[in-house]
């Protein structure tokens, strides 16, 4: 293998690894948001509670990094 595509091929990598761990991050301080934080409940009764909304929403976040993860 070339050592040009060895490269290319490491800095894909190392992007990817990059992509996940930011993807977790991102997913627990959207957690801890939703938890911690005291919404006021919202003016819309057809809008979600904002809490549920965040955590939900980092919860899919979360097992979207963990998949990326498990498929490097």
């Amino acid at each position: 293998m070339p050592d040009g595509m060895q490269e290319d091929t490491v800095e894909d990598n190392q992007r990817f690894t990059q992509r996940w761990k930011v993807m977790l991050a991102l997913s627990t301080i959207l957690i801890a948001i939703g938890i911690c934080v005291d919404w006021s409940p919202p003016q819309d009764t057809n809008l979600p509670d904002t809490s549920s909304f965040l955590v939900t929403l980092g919860t899919l976040l979360g097992f979207a990094g963990l998949l990326g993860a498990i498929r490097r």
